[in-house]
């Protein structure tokens, strides 16, 4: 009975806690933030979910065993890892698993069509995931969003595995929960969904060190809640550094894109497989040596199509499979699932 009780809390906290989880490792968000600012003006406004398989192009990189297209439900409900709970020492009945990401994301595995993100010491990548009503602090204990942090080793085929290096000397930045979130009506006092609240995007923009060495880096995102020094929620993914340096490009820097009207850009390039250089090779070293072939830039993307309306359906279903190789098959072409208005 004890057991029975102790299962079905541990599922209740589960599911009444705000939860939230990495969707995106490296989103490019320039043009669709527009086309949801404008559709949010529309009376009524017109919600534009960057989760949505139609825009699934905008993601470069991905966290750790994605799926792409994702799903809501299965994300929410198989693929998030809720620290709070699962850390808890329940004795015999329920031992402490403090394992720093959920089981399926505890190697650097990935789906076909959803590689991991590449990058260039340096440079800016934007991680999104989603606000889930929480975005003004609904359903949060505390009142607030709290904060999201990225924890890192430092150096290539390094791994954190447990939650106990979730550290000062590990944490390569952190940010506001909603510092950087599109969330609508503007009226602060509209604070969940049941009041109308709509808050399909937040980012966080990592800058990447300049000295970062060549090679896969796996990091952590955690979201920690406000008042609380222990961890709730983390997604694993990795980056793999290639390049040289640059300087990171934000929001505020990029160039405008006059018109809301998507189009679909072109599917990124296959990129060549990656072998994880032996453990021995790098054991005493502060970097680690560059991989033995490095994975070949995404290619760019297509100028936007101007269009003033589009209602299309999807009619295909893509079906992925999960894979130890960290090369992306070509991008499935999907056709895109609700109407736009702009």
């Amino acid at each position: 009975m004890f057991t029975q009780l102790l299962v079905a809390s541990l599922a209740a906290i589960s599911t009444v806690s705000a939860h939230s989880w990495l969707e995106c490792a490296d989103h490019d968000n320039t043009e669709i933030l527009k086309w949801m600012q404008g559709n949010s003006t529309k009376s009524p406004p017109v919600i534009v979910d960057p989760t949505m398989p139609e825009y699934a192009y905008l993601c470069k990189g991905w966290p750790r065993n994605k799926k792409n297209p994702g799903n809501w439900i299965d994300d929410s409900t198989n693929y998030v890892w809720n620290i709070g709970a699962n850390s808890w020492d329940g004795g015999s009945f329920h031992p402490a698993d403090t394992h720093a990401c959920p089981p399926a994301q505890r190697s650097p595995t990935y789906q076909d069509n959803a590689p991991m993100a590449s990058a260039a010491p340096g440079s800016m990548i934007r991680l999104r995931f989603g606000g889930n009503g929480h975005a003004r602090g609904s359903n949060v204990p505390g009142g607030t969003p709290g904060t999201v942090s990225v924890y890192w080793k430092g150096k290539p085929e390094a791994e954190i595995t447990d939650i106990s290096e979730f550290t000062a000397v590990n944490k390569l930045q952190s940010a506001g929960f909603s510092d950087n979130s599109f969330a609508y009506p503007a009226d602060k006092s509209i604070t969940s969904p049941t009041q109308g609240l709509v808050d399909k995007g937040n980012w966080m923009e990592l800058n990447l060190p300049k000295d970062m060495a060549p090679g896969r880096h796996m990091m952590v995102w955690v979201w920690e809640y406000p008042n609380s020094s222990a961890p709730q929620w983390s997604t694993c993914f990795d980056v793999m550094i290639q390049g040289n340096a640059v300087s990171p490009v934000s929001n505020a820097q990029a160039s405008a894109v006059a018109d809301y009207s998507p189009a679909a850009s072109a599917a990124p390039a296959a990129s060549a497989a990656y072998s994880a250089p032996a453990a021995a090779a790098f054991a005493e070293a502060d970097t680690a040596p560059a991989p033995s072939v490095a994975p070949a830039a995404p290619a760019a993307e297509e100028a936007p199509v101007v269009m003033v309306t589009e209602v299309v359906t999807v009619t295909e279903v893509v079906a992925t499979t999960t894979t130890t190789l960290w090369v992306p098959a070509a991008t499935p072409k999907l056709k895109r699932s609700h109407p736009r208005h702009f």
